[in-house]
């Protein structure tokens, strides 16, 4: 089956940035003028949704003839994305092709990711009328008056469009993204902005997105704090945990930002092999390139004063499912003496308890962003290297020889006189045993996003059955 290539662009770009990447491709024989396509969008345009941009790439792609209306194809269809072309391509294939029950004619047979926006970029909120200039390291003139807000909305940080789509592409039971499906390769820089455009710099960024939040091994925790219906005996503090299984491969790269690894993909000899690697059919050539990468992304770190980050999306809802917008996190470090396993039960602390939960607290909590368009959720950005050093000065005092745990405590203001939260069960629940290694692995985990959702009991006093009749 002949093939067809697609170059999706990000955020406030266009096709023209990619001419010198397509003339390489017909270069290295992976194809022709005519057989290597671009895909345009007007991400500016303030109207323009995601589901917009996939409902036309769909129809477009079955009016050049490269998807028929069944969605199967006569081509294999290899894509390459840059930035926000990832949550493009991914929605894409999810609505119309997982979504209605069709994924087996999906045509799609690889993906390169470069820096792709898949968990958001910090730079969304802060002053949206400046971010199509930097997105690809680049200053343009003009187009100020249209920023492309519903775009920009679902690449904010802990957008709930991100959190949705992880659930339906990559929180699922039969994943797509597997070397015999659909194989993705994603490849991000870890160098910061240089000169003017420094200032947008953020932690654990290419200068634009989070390097965590381009992987797609994301994991879903939920702590459930609700009463189930017509339970008298429950118990008030259950976690449930779900990873995605997507086979990918992922490399982190040591000397590009986020522009870079587009503008030299086609001069940065490494570079370039791994993308064409990323194009390949065979198995065994990825599972050889998940092997190269990993040694590419550790080498990276051990020779860049880079340290790795996690990043966290938590999202607070109901007992009937509905966003809470107002809550508070903390985190506390005890002895282990002083926990049933599960919760503190004695939370008078000593000196030391309290100057080390000052230290997690503020480790954990540094990088702290409530989603703007929905405040139930909230994006946290842990240093490891912070992390871990902190988890040795504990290891090492002779005062917590009988262990210790990190725990973390959730609190939901009353909403109003009458409607209020069971806080008394929001009790401090452990996250991590230094007993247990495997918790560092369930709730710390490097280089990954971290969907966390508290569910908590909502109660009002507004409702009363009675036989006495009451006034208003």
């Amino acid at each position: 089956m002949n093939e067809r290539i697609i170059i999706i662009h990000g955020y406030s770009d266009c096709s023209e940035s990619f001419i010198a990447l397509k003339q390489w491709l017909v270069d290295q024989q992976r194809g022709q003028i005519d057989t290597i396509y671009y895909a345009d969008y007007q991400s500016r345009e303030d109207s323009l949704s995601f589901n917009d941009v996939a409902d036309g790439l769909n129809d477009e792609l079955i009016k050049g003839n490269l998807i028929n209306q069944d969605g199967s194809s006569d081509y294999k269809l290899k894509i390459i994305v840059h930035s926000t072309g990832g949550l493009v391509v991914r929605y894409w294939i999810w609505q119309y092709y997982y979504h209605r029950g069709r994924i087996d004619k999906c045509p799609i047979t690889n993906i390169v990711m470069l820096a792709p926006a898949n968990f958001g970029s910090p730079l969304a909120h802060r002053g949206k009328s400046f971010l199509g200039s930097l997105v690809k390291g680049r200053w343009k003139i003009g187009d100020f008056l249209e920023v492309g807000r519903k775009i920009l909305d679902g690449l904010e940080l802990a957008s709930a469009f991100q959190w949705s789509l992880a659930h339906k592409d990559l929180l699922i039971s039969n994943p797509y993204f597997n070397c015999e499906q659909i194989k993705v390769t994603i490849l991000v820089g870890m160098k910061d902005y240089e000169g003017l455009r420094g200032w947008v710099n953020k932690p654990g960024t290419d200068g634009t997105v989070v390097i965590s939040g381009t992987n797609l091994n994301a994991v879903k925790l939920t702590l459930e704090f609700v009463k189930p219906v017509g339970t008298e005996t429950y118990t008030p503090h259950r976690w449930s945990g779900k990873k995605s299984v997507c086979d990918l491969a992922f490399g982190i790269l040591p000397n590009h930002d986020h522009g870079t690894i587009v503008e030299q993909a086609t001069t940065d000899s490494n570079l370039s092999r791994l993308i064409l690697t990323g194009l390949a059919d065979d198995v065994e050539v990825f599972k050889a390139l998940k092997t190269d990468l990993d040694s590419i992304s550790s080498n990276s770190y051990n020779t860049n004063n880079k340290n790795k980050y996690q990043q966290f999306i938590f999202h607070v809802v109901d007992d009937y499912g509905l966003s809470v917008d107002d809550f508070s996190l903390e985190f506390y470090v005890f002895k282990k003496s002083k926990t049933d396993g599960v919760v503190i039960i004695n939370d008078h602390m000593t000196y030391l308890e309290d100057e080390y939960s000052s230290r997690i607290n503020a480790i954990i909590t540094e990088e702290v962003h409530q989603n703007s368009i929905d405040k139930s959720y909230r994006r946290l950005l842990v240093d490891h290297f912070a992390l871990n050093s902190f988890l040795s000065v504990l290891n090492g005092d002779p005062s917590l020889v009988n262990g210790y745990v990190i725990s973390m405590k959730v609190f939901v203001p009353n909403v109003c006189k009458g409607i209020s939260y069971d806080i008394d069960k929001l009790e401090n629940v452990v996250i991590y045993d230094s007993d247990t290694q495997e918790d560092l692995q369930t709730f710390f985990f490097e280089n990954t996003t971290t969907l966390v959702e508290l569910q908590v009991d909502r109660n009002n006093s507004y409702v009363r059955v009675g036989t006495v009749a009451i006034s208003n």
